[in-house]
């Protein structure tokens, strides 16, 4: 069972990393522009590990309106909208500063 775990985080990790990497290749022509195309890799990188975070993230969010028995229309699908980007918005800064505190910095 945890062979097999194992094996589908290794499977994503490797599939995410080659995406980053073949963005990396594609930008590559920016670098006649003096644009960091490793700054690409890392924000491609980021992005795409985060998306199954934001599935499961608005999954609960939608069982929650279901157990609350709260009925989608305009107003109310702005108010979990806007909770949801807050919450994105929080989790892109705590990226950010762990990012700084490591040392990656542009400059």
């Amino acid at each position: 069972m945890w062979y097999a775990i194992l094996q589908l985080f290794i499977l994503r990790l490797l599939v995410l990393h080659g995406v980053a990497e073949t963005i990396k290749l594609l930008c590559t022509p920016l670098k006649l522009l003096k644009i960091n195309t490793d700054d690409i890799k890392v924000m491609v990188s980021i992005s795409l590990s985060m998306l199954p975070i934001l599935k499961r993230d608005l999954y609960e969010v939608k069982e929650a309106c279901i157990a609350k028995n709260i009925t989608f229309n305009l107003k109310s699908i702005k108010i979990i909208l806007a909770k949801f980007f807050l919450s994105i918005i929080s989790r892109v800064n705590k990226i950010e500063e762990s990012l700084i505190e490591k040392g990656y910095s542009n400059e």
